[in-house]
């Protein structure tokens, strides 16, 4: 993450800093990793396709033709609408990645806004990358102001924040003059959005901030382009973003990179599980507990309690209101169920896709078990760089079990190696594509960066429908379990 500095506004300077800088200034590393982000959400967001999750943006589109490829449907349609339905299948099921620092989702942001108009603008490998490189230092400098605070507010920083990343995307792409660059981070502002009440009942909301931010973005930057003005001082300002959401004045002099050789992109940290990563560490402790195990000390019903150790951030995001956790009542509020997905663990031995078909979520066993499930608040040392916890479970014999997480995996401290992101991939495109496809849209994605590898990445993009029509739920879980094996 770049730092930001110099005279005007903060627009002003993240647009000095940010909108021209020559794609020669990205090393080969930042490229490589914008590679890795671009591969995880598209693979994702066709898992999704094909379960029929978050496609209802998708559907709408369909009737508004226009150049940009819809994922997985085979249809095309306007970048505007692109960059929504393709957000909200990137987000869908929460399996996309997230900046930790900044607890922002920027991929499921910057990906689809980034691809939607560089295919429009037919864009060469080399500045698609460039331009997604320069989205996610926007997105992590702007969220590392105020990390949780959004949050804590009841707004989702991805929503809020996601559009001006865009908007930067959108105006670098498009060729903004710096003036109207300002404009369309000013333009942005009014679009900012995203509430947290879905939280009360697991309903779908969630799955459309992060669309809703890469269309934001993208028609901030093409009203400004024709005209359209927006406020300068939309970050600092008494009613801007800072201040109006979180109640906060910033000083951007204040944030200053982690590391000089380090860009934001490679912060990324992708997820091994499609739910919250405030239980990600949960889930991994059961695990690594569940693994010392032998297997006649597995029965779920010997289990006498299971006691997490947690930052209070996570509390209310998963762990509370305790009573609608331990049952919930549709597949969204599960993915943000400590106590569902801690039980699914345990009794399945991992936690996938297939975890949360709605005829899972009320399995007595599971809900049996997620009843034993409690929280401590304990302030670890290691949030928000990761996202830690500990775990203990006592069972009926008097003998317990411990498992601390100090460095969630897919954390920069516990990374995911770039084979595992590849077989997360393949298991995700595999559900709808099949082996095959999957194979020759990973290959288009890993060659971006060689002569004409955006036209052969657009053309397997748009060729990448996912056989939602003919396959069933069940069977597409199917198929993604035989896709990993």
């Amino acid at each position: 993450m770049r730092s930001v500095s110099g005279p005007g506004t903060v627009s002003q300077m993240l647009v000095e800093r940010w909108l021209e800088l020559p794609a020669a200034e990205i090393p080969p590393h930042a490229r490589k990793r914008a590679i890795l982000c671009i591969k995880d959400t598209i693979g994702i967001s066709l898992a999704a396709a094909a379960l029929d999750i978050g496609t209802a943006c998708g559907k709408l589109a369909q009737a508004v033709p226009g150049p940009v490829s819809l994922w997985g449907t085979g249809t095309a349609s306007t970048a505007t609408e692109a960059a929504f339905a393709n957000g909200m299948l990137a987000h869908a099921m929460d399996f996309d990645d997230l900046h930790p620092a900044a607890i922002m989702h920027s991929s499921a942001v910057i990906v689809p806004a980034v691809v939607a108009l560089a295919e429009r603008q037919q864009l060469c490998g080399t500045e698609m990358l460039a331009a997604a490189v320069v989205g996610y230092e926007v997105a992590a400098w702007l969220g590392c102001l105020a990390p949780g605070d959004f949050q804590r507010q009841g707004f989702q920083s991805t929503a809020v924040l996601g559009p001006f990343a865009a908007a930067i995307v959108a105006a670098r792409i498009l060729k903004l003059t710096p003036k109207q660059a300002v404009h369309a981070l000013g333009i942005a502002g009014s679009m900012a959005s995203g509430l947290m009440e879905f939280l009360a009942d697991g309903s779908d909301t969630k799955q459309m901030h992060a669309g809703w931010a890469a269309q934001s973005g993208v028609r901030a930057a093409e009203l400004a382009a024709v005209g359209f003005t927006g406020p300068a001082t939309v970050f600092e300002g008494r009613f801007g973003v800072y201040g109006s959401f979180v109640g906060k004045q910033i000083d951007p002099h204040s944030n200053e990179p982690t590391s000089a050789e380090t860009w934001a992109v490679e912060e990324m940290c992708p997820k091994p599980y499609p739910a919250c990563l405030c239980l990600h560490a949960v889930v991994q402790a059961v695990l690594e507990i569940r693994a010392r195990l032998q297997p006649g000390d597995l029965d779920p019903v010997d289990i006498v309690s299971i006691m997490c150790e947690v930052p209070s951030f996570y509390t209310g995001l998963v762990f509370d209101p305790p009573e609608r956790k331990m049952s919930p009542q549709t597949s969204y509020e599960a993915r943000f169920s400590a106590h569902y997905c801690m039980a699914r663990a345990w009794i399945d031995g991992s936690l996938e896709v297939e975890s949360f078909s709605p005829d899972r979520l009320s399995e007595p066993e599971v809900a049996s078990l997620a009843a034993k499930i409690s929280y401590a608040v304990k302030e670890l040392p290691e949030f928000p760089e990761t996202f830690p916890a500990k775990v203990t479970i006592k069972r009926s014999s008097g003998e317990t079990s411990s498992a601390y997480v100090a460095a969630n995996l897919g954390s920069a401290r516990n990374p995911m190696t770039d084979a595992q992101l590849d077989d997360k991939f393949m298991r995700c495109a595999g559900v709808g594509l099949g082996h095959e496809r999957a194979t020759a849209l990973a290959a288009s994605i890993d060659g971006l960066m060689e002569r004409d590898g955006s036209h052969r990445f657009f053309s397997a993009l748009r060729s990448a429908k996912v056989c939602r029509d003919t396959v069933g739920v069940g069977q597409a879980e199917d198929a993604f379990l035989a896709a990993s094996a």
